[in-house]
């Protein structure tokens, strides 16, 4: 199961340009993201006290999500803010939607820590084809396309060959909502795996966590309770680097399900197991 397989109406020369006009635009967003960290604007609060939305969040959303409106007005545009869509919901319908991401890492870009990326994934009939992950304070930018590869900043991505879950760095996350009633218990989960591995980390930015699978520097991620612009950039990267990416039950139900397993592909069973 996992890993669905579609026949994309795409050339690769226009996954190449999709590829690039979106590394373009998470660029001039990750200077938006620059330009308002150093302003020190403020936050507040969205649904839950946890999770959190700045000026930096919606105006990036607005650069992004106004430049894939106007180079791309056939295509739909799920974003997370709803500056210039509806929040959480496509713009249009359409068999191509590009998921939006301005600030994945919130958290992290108000305590001042680098972790955190502007992500613009492509989908076609909900499988990603295209996905960018720009961390403007490391200066990385992550990039995939069906059947072209994945890189950082144009050097060639791997994941790793690391066979023993012994031997393996994990990551995880945990949800906005970890201690409200019917929230998924992650910590759990966590206590499961940890005698197992060598170590987890929580980075707290799930575009970056999955890029990180990408480049070997983890061995698997996973982690509840996710939206699509958390996950639909970062899971490209993943597979075009040559890992796994499936939901927890090792389906395909990751993008919209809220569940997500990325790893090497060596280890996705064995880190699996501990999963449900």
């Amino acid at each position: 199961m996992g890993d669905r397989t579609i026949a994309v109406p795409a050339t690769a020369e226009q996954l190449a340009e999709w590829r690039a006009r979106a590394s373009a635009l998470a660029i001039q967003g990750g200077e938006v993201l620059l330009r308002l960290q150093a302003a020190r604007g403020s936050a507040r609060s969205k649904s839950f006290r946890r999770e959190l939305v700045t000026e930096a969040d919606r105006e990036t959303e607005r650069v992004v999500v106004g430049g894939l409106l106007q180079q791309y007005p056939d295509h739909a545009v799920l974003a997370e803010e709803g500056v210039l869509t509806v929040q959480g919901q496509k713009s249009s319908q359409s068999d191509w939607t590009w998921i939006v991401d301005p600030l994945d890492g919130t958290t992290n870009f108000v305590h001042g820590l680098p972790f955190f990326a502007v992500a613009i994934g492509l989908a076609y009939r909900s499988v990603p084809v295209v996905g960018v992950v720009h961390a403007p304070v490391l200066q990385q930018t992550y990039s995939a396309a069906l059947g072209l590869g994945a890189t950082c900043n144009g050097t060639p991505l791997r994941v790793s060959s690391t066979s023993e879950l012994a031997d393996a760095l994990l990551a995880t996350g945990f949800a906005y909502r970890r201690d409200e009633q019917g929230a998924v218990d992650n910590i759990e989960r966590l206590r499961r795996v940890m005698p197992h591995c060598r170590d987890v980390r929580r980075f707290g930015s799930a575009e970056l966590d999955l890029c990180f699978v990408a480049r070997g520097a983890y061995d698997a991620y996973w982690e509840f309770d996710l939206a699509p612009y958390d996950v639909a950039a970062g899971a490209i990267v993943v597979r075009e680097a040559g890992g796994r990416v499936t939901d927890i039950d090792g389906g395909d139900a990751w993008l919209y399900g809220g569940r997500i397993l990325a790893s090497n592909a060596i280890l996705h069973d064995d880190v699996r197991r501990f999963l449900p």
